[in-house]
């Protein structure tokens, strides 16, 4: 008989007697916990916000952390987010308290998706009321569905940062949450909307760690990062465009590796960005990548698809 509450706070996959899997971070949540949180009289295991009670759980299996910069990034994602099966050649990462963001919401494949498994993803898809699609994977793919295509670059630091120029006139130490989320707004709202700018910002505090570069009293630029087993990463770096090109970046990477000590650091970049190359020019590589597809409006690819028969 299962202890659930051998698996509280563990990075597990949980097979269901259904057929269907979870992976992520779980909690434990006693039959006391479930019936007055949830009106559910099981005891249960929570990951993200799915609850799963204990008599759908077939077999439980931990997750190892393995010494790697691909598990390092998986156990990340897993923070935020639940990947789940869902097809074959398919799993789906889920974040449900930020279900526009794209990065942790995504179908992540194996081997080229059949086109009735990428229709089912688009039904999904709508059916969550969601307006995207994204498919993530290790190698490109033969039929993109008509996605539009990016690949986001994994580079890892190469001994310490290569910073001939750095703003020494930069305070490096952890920015004040309103700093932070006026530099959200200011940079993200724009783009994705405050909502979603103030929600991720709100995520990102709360699960990770934070370092701000300020002149003065402005904060100027920041980053988050997540250490762990001997790797370090670098996520959401970004420098006040106000006060670009004077080395801000350099400052803050600088700091970050410093602050790793001896860990493995690295960062993403989209592969045709500005980004990737000040990141080379400071001393990271490029040591995997990830392609991805997509469309921003479902509607539209929807009604271009060819009727069955």
């Amino acid at each position: 008989m299962l202890n659930l509450s051998d698996y509280n706070d563990k990075k597990v996959r949980v097979f269901l007697h259904d057929g269907s899997t979870f992976e992520g971070y779980s909690t434990h949540n006693s039959v006391e916990y479930s019936f007055s949180e949830f009106g559910v009289d099981s005891g249960c295991l929570q990951i993200c916000d799915y609850l799963i009670r204990e008599e759908e759980i077939e077999s439980i299996e931990l997750i190892e952390a393995l010494p790697s910069v691909r598990s390092m990034e998986e156990e990340l994602a897993m923070i935020f987010s639940v990947r789940r099966s869902f097809s074959e050649h398919l799993k789906r990462w889920e974040d449900n308290e930020l279900p526009d963001q794209y990065d942790l919401n995504c179908f992540e494949y194996s081997a080229q998706p059949s086109q009735e498994e990428f229709e089912r993803a688009l039904d999904l898809q709508r059916e969550r009321g969601d307006t995207f699609i994204k498919l993530v994977g290790d190698v490109p793919l033969a039929d993109d569905f008509g996605l539009s295509s990016g690949v986001r670059l994994t580079m890892q630091l190469s001994g310490g940062t290569e910073c001939r120029n750095v703003n020494d006139k930069v305070e490096i130490k952890t920015p004040r949450y309103k700093d932070l989320k006026e530099t959200a707004l200011k940079h993200f709202g724009p783009v994705r909307g405050e909502d979603f700018a103030a929600r991720n910002a709100d995520h990102l505090y709360e699960y990770l760690g934070c370092r701000g570069a300020y002149l003065g009293e402005k904060l100027v630029g920041a980053y988050y990062f997540y250490t762990s087993g001997g790797y370090t990463c670098v996520d959401g770096l970004i420098v006040d465009q106000d006060f670009r090109r004077r080395h801000i970046a350099a400052a803050l990477l600088k700091h970050a590796s410093e602050e790793a000590a001896g860990n493995v650091v690295f960062l993403h970049a989209d592969q045709d960005s500005v980004a990737k190359k000040v990141f080379e020019k400071l001393g990271f590589r490029e040591v995997g990548r990830r392609y991805e597809y997509l469309s921003a409006e479902i509607g539209s690819l929807t009604a271009k698809r060819k009727p069955s028969g």
